[in-house]
Order: structure tokens, then sequence, then C-alpha cells
């Protein structure tokens, strides 16, 4: 799955619970393990309000982290 700015503003417009999932499959298949609890209902809405402002060099620097943390692990 190609994660890019279309793609996380198509995942905007889903529920807070469904965003949620499609939150943790990324990050599973990233390597990286997110809590099972949705966070509260303003924790949603400061991570809506950092994908709304994300774009595509942030996106690149963050899977270059994780990659960068995959190979030190």
């Amino acid at each position: 799955m190609k994660l890019d700015k279309k793609m996380i503003d198509q995942m905007l417009s889903l529920p807070d619970d469904k965003l949620w999932q499609m939150f943790q499959l990324l990050s599973m298949g990233s390597g990286l393990k997110m809590g099972d609890k949705a966070p509260d209902p303003a924790g949603m809405r400061k991570l809506r309000a950092v994908l709304e402002d994300i774009t595509d060099a942030d996106i690149a620097r963050v899977l270059g982290l994780i990659d960068l943390y995959k190979k030190t692990k």
C-alpha cells in the first residue's frame, strides 16, 4: 500500500474508529505497533489535525525514519 497525501486525505473522510484501524494497519505493515485502543476524541482531533497538515515530503521523511528504525532493531 503506497502512502501519500492523497491516501491520507481519503483516510480523513473515515469515521474515527475506521481511521484508527487504518492507522494501525499502516503501522503494522511498517513493523510498528500502535496501541489497540483508539485515542479519546481529543486525541483523535489532534491526530486528524496532524494528518491534515502533512505533506508528501513529511511522509517520505517518516517512511525513511521507519526504515532506519527497522535496520537498527
